[in-house]
């Protein structure tokens, strides 16, 4: 007994001892213990794999759904955007821009969604290239988002203001009140630097984004998002410009003096047409105060000295006038609006005439004062007893200088028309609706150049050049590029002449192109013997003589033309390389003419894939023409995309498509494709 009893005491202190080591693990380490004894280490290591995948598949599910609501959100706003900018400007309505809000907010509410719940699967986006462009092109888009979001919150007073708050009022209809505008496009002029702000943070994350590797998916996306930020990058600096710009044009600090020019477009030349007419205004707070029209004669407008031929050059294959000054008014060779309206001012300025120095020049061509015209109705002529309207618009303008004795009678009868639509234009300043009409109209010939305006202002300019009202042509250099300008040099039956053009260009896997234009004149008799201005007694020979202008990508290699009289001009410049032409069309006939040549690579690249682009610009006082282009990919390539939609694709012996563009407006086409594998 004393044995056990000794051996208890000498056994104490050791249990104590390791009852103190015990009590230094926590609950926790203590369950540890527990669960480490009764299940071996695998079986835990697969219930955490499990757990974690678990947790990562319904991330994945709750990421999948918010995605497929941002895909449904863009593609909704995508489709308001088309809507907004291919509606006329005199039928956008205060409904249009709810609309547009709506539809960023919508996409805003997406975005902030989606990366909510990418938060947890942040650490495994490294992982993969497209993961890390995925997720950058996410942060992208949010600023971007924001930045639309500011710039129409800025924009909102002015577009209350301009419809009155009416949800289906035009925006057009308090356009003449430029002081106005003027204060709310200041007040809003905070939000459009933030816009700003977060347009830099785009641009910044697009530059730094790698796109090798990625899918087509994603790259088309971010293809879209890089233009959404051009657009929008370009609206919102015109938006913080607008205030100083508007005071300058509408003559809210000073009186703004304007030259002017009225062009003939059914005697057609490369930028509009043939100046009969030629008037001036002057416009003080956003009204015109004064205003006077002429017609152009050898004295009229007064002509600069003969030392002013020196200021220009006339190319050799030009028209060659026998009094050569008078090329810089009315004879232009520039297919570019800017650079004629340049060279007519500078002639009007050297010869002292009224309202001179001018801030600006307008052109406007026939079809631009026949829209005018039918949004005022009618305008009565006292002198002529006359009342025009749009349905004898034209018929009476042609009779003038029929019955007359000559053309100078047909000019100041036409300087008599626009002076009265100038001012019945002024006397229905007050009536909301008419004045909507008129400024509906002007908007619709300025979006399809038979209205077109240049400034000596660069900033002037450059807003014009981005709301598409200067007539400017684009350099070609970095795309395919066409545009077919023509000059009447015998009559003025341009309005019976039907031009179409036929494009077929094959790309080459060095990204270079081998191009064949064709141009196509129909000159029918049903429509000549039904227009007032195809008459030989009085406005010149029936058959069509035209001086053809045809502008190609710098740098192109002309290889083959068919069905000329004789070999063309090529003229080359920085810009465009030029065949120029002598085209005869006999009445009641046609013509079809071909040029076929080679340009420098002009394919792109976005990422892995290729890029082509192609811009068919319009000539200035044109109706409208059809440009049927067939495009054909190198051999093995795969499309990618395609916009506009094309009519047809085929697969021959290499990928073919073909599209439709209609000229009413400049047009661009593009595609995106992949080379052939092993390319």
């Amino acid at each position: 007994m004393q044995k056990s009893s000794d051996s208890k005491q000498s056994n104490t202190p050791t249990i104590k001892r390791r009852r103190r080591r015990q009590h230094r693990h926590t609950p926790w380490q203590r369950l540890k213990r527990r669960i480490t004894k009764a299940l071996p280490w695998k079986i835990v290591a697969i219930t955490l794999i499990v757990v974690v995948v678990f947790i990562a598949i319904s991330q994945m599910v709750l990421i999948t759904d918010a995605t497929n609501q941002l895909d449904s959100s863009w593609v909704s706003l995508e489709r308001i955007l088309s809507v907004v900018s291919n509606k006329p400007g005199s039928e956008l309505t205060l409904a249009d821009f709810r609309r547009l809000e709506s539809g960023i907010n919508d996409l805003s509410r997406s975005l902030a969604t989606l990366k909510g719940r990418t938060q947890l699967l942040k650490p495994l986006v490294n992982m993969r290239t497209e993961w890390v462009a995925s997720y950058e092109l996410l942060l992208v888009t949010q600023s971007m988002t924001a930045a639309a979001r500011d710039t129409l919150v800025g924009l909102q007073p002015t577009i209350n203001f301009m419809v009155g708050g009416e949800e289906d009022e035009s925006v057009a209809t308090q356009l003449s009140s430029g002081e106005r505008i003027v204060e709310l496009l200041t007040i809003g002029r905070g939000r459009f630097i933030s816009a700003a702000g977060h347009l830099a943070t785009v641009r910044t994350r697009l530059d730094n984004m790698n796109l090798d590797g990625i899918s087509a998916d994603l790259l088309l996306n971010v293809e879209n998002v890089e233009q959404f930020y051009n657009q929008l990058n370009d609206i919102n600096a015109l938006a913080q410009e607008a205030p100083e710009l508007l005071s300058q044009m509408l003559g809210l600090e000073s009186t703004q003096s304007y030259l002017i020019l009225s062009q003939n477009s059914d005697e057609l030349r490369p930028s509009g047409g043939y100046i009969s007419t030629y008037g001036w205004m002057t416009v003080r707070n956003g009204r015109v105060t004064d205003y006077s029209y002429s017609a152009t004669t050898a004295t009229s407008p007064f002509p600069p000295p003969e030392a002013f031929l020196d200021q220009f050059s006339i190319p050799d294959w030009w028209i060659q006038y026998r009094q050569p000054i008078y090329a810089a008014w009315d004879g232009s060779w520039y297919a570019d609006f800017p650079a004629t309206a340049a060279m007519a001012q500078q002639y009007y300025e050297a010869g002292g005439n009224p309202a001179a120095p001018v801030g600006g020049v307008i052109a406007i061509d026939m079809l631009g004062f026949e829209t005018i015209l039918e949004a005022l109705g009618s305008v009565t002529i006292v002198d002529y007893e006359m009342v025009i309207t749009p349905d004898n618009f034209r018929e009476v303008v042609y009779d003038i200088r029929a019955v007359g004795e000559g053309s100078v009678p047909h000019k100041r009868f036409l300087a008599s028309v626009y002076e009265q639509i100038f001012n019945d234009w002024q006397q229905i300043g007050r009536d909301e609706t008419a004045n909507a009409d008129m400024w509906g109209a002007i908007l619709s010939a300025l979006q399809e150049k038979h209205i077109m305006v240049y400034f000596p202002d660069p900033q002037l300019n450059q807003a014009a050049d981005l709301l598409q009202w200067s007539g400017r042509q684009t350099e070609a250099v970095d795309h395919d590029y066409i545009m077919v300008a023509d000059a009447n040099l015998g009559n003025k039956s341009n309005h019976s002449i039907v031009r179409q053009l036929t494009y077929d260009v094959e790309l080459h896997e060095d990204r270079s192109l081998s191009s064949r234009l064709t141009v196509s004149y129909n000159y029918p008799s049903t429509l000549a013997d039904n227009d007032p201005a195809v008459d030989a007694r009085y406005h010149g020979q029936l058959d069509y003589n035209n001086l053809m202008q045809v502008f190609v990508p710098a740098h192109s290699i002309l290889v083959d033309s068919d069905n000329l009289s004789q070999t063309p001009d090529i003229v080359d410049d920085a810009a465009h390389t030029v065949f120029v032409s002598r085209i005869n069309v006999p009445y009641d006939q046609g013509q079809r003419v071909q040029f076929s040549y080679d340009t420098p690579p002009l394919v792109g690249q976005i990422g892995q894939y290729a890029h082509y682009r192609l811009l068919a610009q319009k000539q200035p006082g044109t109706i409208g023409e059809s440009v049927l282009v067939q495009v054909s990919l190198p051999p093995g390539a795969q499309i990618i995309s395609a916009s506009p939609e094309p009519l047809a694709s085929y697969e021959l012996d290499q990928p073919v498509l073909d599209f439709r563009l209609d000229l009413t407006t400049d047009q661009w086409l593009e595609i995106i494709y992949q080379d052939a594998p092993g390319e």
